[in-house]
């Protein structure tokens, strides 16, 4: 299968991928991804362009499991919830969580991403997808219409927006549901307009470009009374040892950690 007509944007998603698969392939244990090293087998590209990109590849393994343990701890509170992961792209989350028994999960991207997506990654019953913008918020409906919990999975995927876009995108999300939670990452602050400077992203064609993050996390609470920050992790706190030895002293500085660092966040709207 070859990738060629994918835009930047949607490229971006064969990052992750190759870093779940390059995790799994050489069991590093940050993550097990046995559909990602699958899938990269079938895809015409050449992955190896991200073979330098280590603090890529231990960040996207170490954001995809700290996400997949906190929607774990949802469904367990919440099994008959209802999951939407917005700009999915090969992320075979649903599957690698074993696929839980909830009411049902969405998987939502544009198009030309979904369009891949089926051809590698069969929607099942209770696993389906739509082919929407994030910003069609019609897909909101159709989670409403479960009336269950709500679990909204974003990954990857807000740093490529502008910062208005963001918050209204937040602000909409609090006038249309009652309660949700939310889970997802917060890009290096540092890396905000510095995308040519990044490991891997610079490797993709295009000119997709980093527009979004927030130095603390809690001015988002400013931006409608419903949202909450109801947790944060900091990532270099999970390396296990990944990151090289220089990174990981300067990590020992308050404003470097703080700068220099991807975090978690579960935002509950209520």
């Amino acid at each position: 299968m070859e990738t060629k007509q994918l835009s930047s944007v949607p490229e971006t998603m064969l990052i992750p991928l190759w870093a779940r698969a390059w995790e799994t392939e050489n069991k590093g244990g940050l993550i097990n991804d046995e559909i990602a090293k699958n899938i990269i087998k079938q895809i015409d590209y050449d992955f190896s362009k991200f073979k330098n990109g280590k603090l890529s590849q231990v960040g996207c393994c170490i954001r995809g499991s700290l996400i997949d343990k906190e929607a774990q701890k949802f469904l367990e509170k919440h099994p008959d919830a209802v999951v939407i992961q917005l700009g999915a792209g090969l992320d075979a989350r649903y599957q690698r969580m074993n696929y839980p028994k909830v009411t049902h999960w969405f998987d939502l991207d544009l198009k030309e991403s979904i369009d891949i997506r089926r051809q590698l990654i069969p929607e099942s019953e209770n696993n389906t997808y739509l082919e929407l913008s994030m910003f069609d918020y019609s897909w909101i409906e159709k989670v409403k219409a479960f009336e269950k919990p709500t679990l909204i999975i974003i990954e990857g995927v807000l740093m490529y927006f502008k910062p208005e876009d963001v918050q209204k995108f937040f602000m909409t999300l609090c006038e249309q549901f009652n309660e949700a939670t939310i889970l997802f990452d917060m890009l290096v602050f540092w890396a905000v307009k510095h995308a040519k400077h990044h490991d891997t992203l610079r490797k993709v064609n295009g000119k997709a470009e980093f527009l979004w993050s927030e130095l603390d996390t809690k001015i988002m609470e400013t931006w409608h009374k419903k949202i909450h920050i109801t947790k944060e992790y900091y990532m270099s706190d999970y390396d296990q040892g990944r990151f090289p030895l220089l990174i990981r002293l300067f990590y020992k500085f308050p404003r470097f950690y703080k700068r220099f660092n991807q975090r978690i966040v579960t935002l509950d709207i209520k």
